[in-house]
């Protein structure tokens, strides 16, 4: 399958090499030498695009403004962005996180790590639309459920799990990421996968094949994330569980600056934002509570 993607930038020659490079690796590649041109081409092809590498430099409006603009539509809420600039401060990147850009690439870009984030923003994207046409395809399971306690192994269980707790949520679509902390309670969890090693297998696309293999080994195969589910009068809590030793978790609770040069590791930050988590047992316990009355979301 061909992925489509949106190239933003008023750099024709750096665009022509990395447009160039693009295609070789089989994307399709839509280019727009600025602001405008680039909003023409989300109006008309918005449902193809899965990632947008936008550069922050421009010359009618700079990038940021522009992603602040598109990012408050919804036709254009899910499509994955990529910031390329050669501003690489703190508070630039800040910027670019809080108006929805949570991958980044500073120019002169490596090709590799260009791929490689590419590929990352790809999985994302795709993840998250899965999620999202299960969660409007499933029911209302746990309507008249007011506690359960719930055992899985894999992520696709979690992930399952994850859309009937989010369904019961005023806001599921947002909800949903509580999948993260039960894909994580899997992967870094039960079967030890460290931070270093899933950047590497994201890279080289081959995260799924090995969390496959090692939950068919024999140390994991008794492995589960236990869940336990509580509807109180004004809110939903969700604990996850899991078999492992634990991790650093404080610094993925916020955004460092370092991380969002890697393949992954927002996920826990994005959700601590929008529902603040409660860790405990070292880690490897999570707690987090979703209100059941409209609230002002994280952007």
């Amino acid at each position: 399958m061909s992925h489509t993607l949106l190239l933003v930038d008023d750099d024709i020659p750096f665009a022509t090499v990395v447009r160039t490079s693009l295609e070789r690796e089989g994307y399709n590649v839509l280019y727009a030498n600025h602001a405008n041109e680039a909003r023409k081409i989300l109006d008309r092809q918005h449902d193809d695009i899965e990632v947008m590498l936008l550069d922050w430099s421009m010359p009618d409006i700079t990038g940021i403004e522009f992603l602040r603009t598109i990012k408050q539509e919804k036709s254009f809420e899910d499509i994955q962005v990529i910031m390329q600039t050669i501003m690489g401060s703190a508070d630039d990147i800040q910027q670019g996180i809080d108006a929805g850009a949570f991958f980044y690439l500073v120019k002169p870009v490596k090709k590799e790590l260009l791929f490689s984030t590419i590929r990352a923003a790809i999985r994302d994207a795709e993840r998250k639309k899965e999620l999202l046409i299960k969660l409007k395809e499933s029911e209302h399971s746990f309507k008249f459920l007011t506690e359960g306690e719930f055992h899985f192994r894999s992520v696709m269980e979690g992930d399952s799990l994850a859309i009937r707790i989010a369904n019961e949520c005023p806001h599921p679509e947002e909800s949903i990421l509580i999948s993260e902390l039960f894909a994580n309670a899997v992967e870094h969890g039960n079967i030890g996968l460290t931070y270093e090693e899933k950047t590497n297998l994201i890279a080289e696309n081959r995260l799924n094949e090995e969390v496959e293999r090692r939950l068919g080994l024999p140390e994991n195969r008794n492995k589960f994330v236990h869940v336990t589910y509580r509807r109180l009068p004004d809110r939903i809590q969700v604990t996850v569980e899991d078999m492992g030793r634990g991790f650093d978790f404080e610094k993925f609770l916020t955004f460092d600056d370092n991380r969002v040069f890697h393949n992954h590791g927002r996920g826990i930050a994005i959700l601590n934002a929008m529902y603040p988590l409660r860790y405990t047992k070292g880690g490897s316990k999570v707690t987090v509570e979703i209100p059941l009355v409209n609230t002002v979301l994280y952007n």
